[in-house]
């Protein structure tokens, strides 16, 4: 068996990253790993750049719908 066959990788991180962008506090959990993501030091067969833009992505689509939100309570 080959030892990368169980290695934790991008798909891994990205879908550890949905479920937090699925988290009432999404903004503020997605906001904390990208300021931690600097000093990880490690990152093994993780594409840095492809998780950090996708932890970017869905910052902004988290913010994007907090706004939405308080929005629509404003207007209620």
């Amino acid at each position: 068996m080959n030892t990368t066959d169980n290695a934790y990788g991008t798909r891994d991180e990205r879908a550890y990253l949905a479920e937090l962008a699925r988290s009432p506090n999404a903004a503020t959990l997605l906001s904390n790993y990208i300021a931690s993501s600097e000093k990880r030091v490690v990152w093994g067969t993780i594409d840095k750049t492809e998780v950090l833009l996708y932890a970017q992505l869905l910052l902004g689509n988290a913010g994007a719908a907090e706004k939405a939100d308080t929005t629509v309570r404003r207007a209620a």
